[in-house]
């Protein structure tokens, strides 16, 4: 046996310091050592020379000039090497699996070695495959690569420490078993440093090596980040805009409802359905304040409530409505507070004191932006708190304090010195005012040498009305459109004649618009022998309400002829038959553009006052064209709405004729007149020819409708004028889109609901509501004691499962009697023992 030879594969073998002989060879002195047996090595089918041309191995001067000197001891060294042994399976080339590439940072924490009794790992591999490595310039690393070695010691030359940038470990490499694929990449520099490990210890090999540990529970579950857009992303304008939009939506789709024909009786009166449109989502926003605190300052946001109508809410806790008023501050422009009787001074002033620009404590006068003010029903405020809102409220535009005892002269002159940029003013059935108060009102206005910008003024129930309080109000507010002197018991015709009159030191002013007129005693109305010449100023009144004023005449009429030309509304009822023909009928001709009339109770009128109103015939205007002398053509008549009740001097033909000749009238109040059933029938025909909505004929105490003719007319009339509310939900209105056909067949039920119909309103048309109401009644009593009759026969039923199977028999006697205590039980209950026992 010979020792172990050294093995040159295609060089020749040399040998530094060892016997080439197969003699033991020695060491120094003493006995020699015994060398181990040895099998020759096996034959192989090798090629006749290796070398790296055969090969698919690196050459050495590729491995040299790219990762220096090989310290593996593989066959691939940079120079041949006696002491490199080879074993048999070495020989073998064995293709290998792309090795994936894996790199590492450039510090190393502790150099990584490799373990001296691993075989090279670089046989068979492709280029790609092999380990790269930088050996160590310092001197230990050359002491262990050069020194010399004895025959019988490890040929192999110890790793040297790495210091390189990269390790390539391939696919089948011992140092990553646990990964397959090519793309894997280890950062070995990212290793933490391993606690009792030393640097002389061997590459690790384990894949739980590798892996860093990690200071928290690696059980515990992976966060899940919900990212909030809305209140994260979303800018603040944004988010506004957005609670903005829920007004809008809500109020389209309501208004979808209605147009679509989804918004029935059935639907309105239900709980749900109290609050709709805006009123609903002013209750969402209030809801959607309790989400968070930021969706509770985007709610209460100053632009979302610039619009503060809480007239729908007559219940309003005191604390919603002051938080609403502490957030939004000055951007209120409109309060609307109607109804709410609850509201008392305190909460007023503090709400006043929110909605200040400037707060009280500045020293400086507070005052809010509001427009708009709407304060009626507010009956427990008093004076001291309305007058601090008012003096705060420089720029108020619209205010309504109707019906408020808090309301004084007072406050006349306050709104009067603060309040000059008002255009609605509302002081109606205001108990504690006087005419001194407008007088005043005025007046000061004048001394300012200033018009009001008043354009409605509602006065109803005024007392103590003289003509120098009209006077002053004509001349110091000219752009007055609305005027309510209803109920005003001391108003007489030389005050309707003052508040028109001019002065002979008045003068026209065409940039402010103010225009006189000048008339003569005809046109005035006077006396025709009179030459005088009567100034009148035009004014700017569309609708003049005049009702209920028992003081008044036709001559009144006659006084604001000429100078209400733009007149749309007038309203004269309740006046009684002061109103005759001649002053009524020389204001009518001067109104071109009358729209509605009232003149209920005017039982003085006759035919002449409804020959007024009605225009040329298209017949009459055709014959006058033939003439030299043709007129031009009568212009179609605006009116729309007619009230003569109690004119029982109006006969039937000068109905038809207005009818047929104003072609825009679709409300006739004649009811206590001689109508016809002629009338009747011919309005009727006309005005759905003509297709107009909610035309409405009243006909009470009329004596000549009987209840054939209405029977005969049901399908195309209706006996009440139907609106969709919950506020309606009481009145019970006939709604054939959801109704029973029940309702609609009892009484001959009509629809109450459909535009379309026209409303006749008489004694029989009552009747037919009345049964409708029966018939429900009816329909409900029956409901009620059939499920009254169902619940007591369940109930029965149940009692008699529980007695037992045999449901014959019962404990209780038919004749109201208990069983004695010697009777004997029944066989069911001998048998089962159960059911009721008598003890």
């Amino acid at each position: 046996m010979t020792g172990s030879p050294n093995v040159s594969l295609g060089q020749p073998s040399t040998s530094t310091g060892h016997n080439d002989s197969a003699e033991p060879v020695g060491k120094g002195k003493g006995k020699e050592k015994q060398v181990s047996p040895a099998l020759p090595p096996l034959p192989f089918a090798l090629p006749e020379e290796f070398g790296y041309d055969n090969t698919n191995w690196p050459s050495p001067s590729a491995l040299h000039e790219t990762a220096g000197p090989s310290s593996f001891g593989s066959l691939t060294s940079a120079r041949p090497s006696s002491h490199t042994f080879l074993a048999p399976l070495d020989l073998i080339s064995v293709p290998a699996p792309p090795a994936p590439v894996v790199s590492t940072p450039t510090a190393v924490s502790h150099p990584l070695f490799r373990r001296r009794s691993l075989p090279s790992l670089t046989a068979g591999t492709s280029a790609k495959s092999r380990f790269r490595k930088k050996v160590n310039s310092s001197t230990l690393a050359r002491k262990l690569l050069f020194r010399k070695y004895d025959g019988d010691s490890c040929p192999t030359p110890p790793s040297s420490p790495t210091d390189g940038r990269t390790v390539d470990l391939g696919a089948g490499n011992c140092f990553a078993p646990w990964r397959n694929d090519s793309a894997f990449r280890l950062e070995y520099e990212s290793l933490p440093s391993l606690k009792g490990r030393t640097d002389s210890l061997p590459f690790p090999v384990s894949a739980l090596d590798l892996i860093p540990a990690t200071p928290s529970d690696v059980f515990a579950p992976i966060p899940y980040l919900v990212v909030n857009y809305f209140d994260d992303v979303l800018p603040r304008e944004l988010r506004v805009r957005v609670m903005l939009s829920l007004i809008a939506v809500h109020e389209a789709d309501h208004a979808r409802a209605v147009r679509d024909g989804q918004w029935t009786v059935t639907k309105a009166s239900s709980s749900r359905n109290k609050w709709v449109g805006r009123d609903k989502a002013f209750r969402e926003l209030v809801r959607f304040s309790r989400v968070s605190k930021s969706w509770q300052t985007l709610v209460f946001d100053g632009e979302i409530w610039a619009n503060l109508d809480l007239h729908a809410f007559p219940l309003l806790p005191k604390s919603l409505l002051l938080r609403i008023a502490r957030h939004a501050g000055s951007f209120v422009q409109n309060i609307n507070v109607a109804g709410h009787v609850n509201l008392h001074s305190g909460p007023l002033i503090e709400v006043a004191n929110y909605l200040s620009a400037l707060s009280v404590s500045t020293g400086s006068l507070p005052f809010t932006h509001l427009t708009g003010i709407n304060l009626r029903g507010c009956s427990s405020i008093t004076t001291r708190s309305l007058h601090h809102l008012l003096i705060q409220s420089r720029t108020l535009e619209r205010l309504c304090l109707k019906g408020l005892g808090a309301v004084t002269n007072t406050t006349c002159d306050i709104i009067a010195v603060y309040c000059t940029r008002l255009v609605v003013l509302d002081l109606g059935r205001c108990v504690n005012i006087d005419a001194g108060g407008i007088r005043s009102l005025a007046t000061t206005a004048l001394v300012r040498e200033e018009y009001l910008a008043l354009k409605e003024l509602r006065l109803s129930g005024l007392k103590h009305v003289n003509d120098n309080t009209m006077a002053a109000l004509g001349r110091a507010a000219p752009y007055l459109e609305v005027l309510d002197l209803s109920y005003v018991r001391q108003l007489h015709n030389t005050a309707v004649e003052a508040f028109v009159a001019c002065r002979d030191d008045d003068e026209e002013d065409e940039e402010k618009g103010i225009r006189i007129v000048c008339l003569n005693a005809r046109e005035a109305g006077r006396n025709i022998e009179e030459s005088n010449k009567y100034r009148r100023r035009v004014t700017r009144l569309r609708h003049l309400i005049l009702s209920s004023c028992i003081l008044l005449t036709d001559a009144a009429c006659s006084h604001l002829a000429h100078s209400v030309p733009q007149l749309e509304f007038l309203e004269l009822a309740g006046i009684g038959s002061s109103i005759e023909d001649e002053g009524l009928i020389r204001l009518l001709n001067t109104t071109p553009s009358l729209k509605r009339l009232d003149l209920e109770d005017a039982s003085s009128i006759t035919d002449a006052v409804i020959t007024a109103l009605t225009p040329v015939p298209p017949e009459d205007q055709e014959q006058s064209d033939d003439q030299p002398n043709a007129l031009p053509p009568a212009p179609e008549s605006p009116l729309e709405h007619l009230i003569i009740s109690g004119a029982v001097e109006v006969t039937d033909d000068a109905l038809l004729a207005l009818i047929r000749g104003c072609r825009s009238l679709r409300v006739l109040e004649a009811d206590n007149t001689r109508m016809g059933p002629i009338v009747l029938k011919t309005f009727i025909r006309t005005v759905r020819r003509r297709g107009l909505a909610d035309a409405k004929l009243v006909a009470v105490d009329c004596r000549g409708f009987g209840e054939a003719l209405l029977r005969d007319l049901a399908p195309q009339t209706r006996p009440r004028r139907g609106w969709v509310a919950h506020a309606a939900r009481g009145l019970g209105y006939l709604d054939a889109r959801d109704a029973p056909a029940e309702d609609l067949r009892a009484g001959q039920g009509q629809d109450e609901c459909d535009e379309m119909r026209v409303v006749v309103k008489t004694f029989h048309g009552w009747q037919t509501v009345d049964a409708v109401q029966a018939a429900r009644e009816k329909r409900r009593k029956a409901r009620t004691r059939r499920t009254a009759h169902e619940s007591s026969m369940s109930g029965a039923s149940d009692a008699d499962e529980g007695m037992g199977a045999d449901r014959g028999t019962r404990w209780w006697s038919p004749g109201g009697r208990r069983s004695g205590a010697n009777s004997p039980p029944t066989v069911a209950q001998a048998q089962t023992n159960e059911g009721c026992t008598i003890m």
